[in-house]
């Protein structure tokens, strides 16, 4: 097995998110929409106040055997001050399984998980964690899968 694909087990506190979304069905998708909503994010990532840290952002996803939708955020203190157009969530604690890979980091961890006897819990959002410096898909991504 390749080192950089190395899948860490972990648990991560409540985490309070503020960004832009997008909802979209895979029938008909348009990746374009995608694309929008980032350079948006990044024109107005300013207006967002007390971020934790502020050298990378979080994509939250979730999807349905007919939707899925797509965030870009910045983790915060509070989510007291939500700037317009914008929402502010909660993600509640959650143990996740965390790869880095040059490979489809989605696809190492379903492999680890199976070969393990583990599930991901499909009620809660995926994440994947890029440093504004280098957010290269999926080589500098860390992707994060909710477990039961």
């Amino acid at each position: 097995m390749n080192p950089e694909n190395q899948v860490q087990l972990l648990e991560l506190p409540e985490i309070k998110l503020v960004g832009l979304y997008v909802t979209s069905s895979f029938k008909g998708h348009l990746p374009e929409r995608v694309e929008e909503m980032k350079r948006e994010f990044h024109k107005r990532k300013g207006e967002i106040r007390n971020v934790i840290r502020p050298e990378r952002y979080i994509s939250p996803s979730f999807s349905s055997e007919v939707l899925f939708t797509y965030l870009i955020c910045m983790e915060v203190e509070d989510l007291s001050d939500v700037p317009e157009g914008m929402i502010g969530f909660m993600i509640p604690p959650h143990r996740y399984a965390k790869v880095k890979s040059k490979d489809d980091p989605y696809q190492v961890i379903h492999d680890y998980l199976d070969a393990n006897g583990q599930q991901n819990d499909r009620r809660a959002l995926s994440l994947e964690i890029y440093r504004f410096e280098n957010p290269v898909w999926p080589d500098e991504a860390e992707v994060l899968i909710p477990l039961h």
